[in-house]
């Protein structure tokens, strides 16, 4: 059997997942924005089937927008909304956990929530491996340092 590679069953393959990591990043009310920012600036340069490996590749740009935002939003003092969680989780640790800085929030999110490895991690958001190991041992000492204050 063929794989379909083009432009709509690549989009198609990842939006999904795409949505749910811009929504960890962001918040609900600007994830569908974002993903679709970052694919019709693709699109515009090139086909996502021009891309040697289309899922990192988009998950990089989802990641480097959603810094983007954040930096936007700290300048223009817009506070973040986020309503939705995207999986059962105490309300506290959500707070504290999107309190990260945007890298480590991603970390978190794809090791612990999507259960990925570290390596794939590394690749999706286009970084070592030991960056990632990084990003959420600061992470780790962050949300405990959070959590013994209580």
């Amino acid at each position: 059997m063929i794989e379909d590679v083009s432009d709509s069953a690549i989009w198609n393959k990842h939006r999904d997942e795409l949505i749910r990591y811009a929504t960890m990043l962001v918040g609900p009310s600007d994830a569908e924005d974002l993903v679709s920012t970052v694919v019709v600036r693709i699109l515009h340069r090139q086909g996502l089937s021009d891309l040697d490996d289309a899922r990192s590749y988009l998950y990089r740009s989802v990641l480097n927008e959603a810094r983007s935002l954040v930096r936007r939003r700290r300048r223009r003092r817009v506070p973040q909304g986020f309503d939705a969680q995207p999986v059962e989780l105490d309300p506290e640790v959500l707070a504290a956990v999107l309190q990260l800085p945007e890298r480590q929030r991603a970390a978190v999110y794809l090791t612990y929530w999507r259960d990925l490895p570290i390596a794939e991690v590394a690749q999706l958001m286009g970084c070592r491996p030991g960056s990632i190991k990084r990003y959420l041992h600061i992470a780790r000492n962050r949300l405990r340092e959070v959590f013994a204050h209580d």
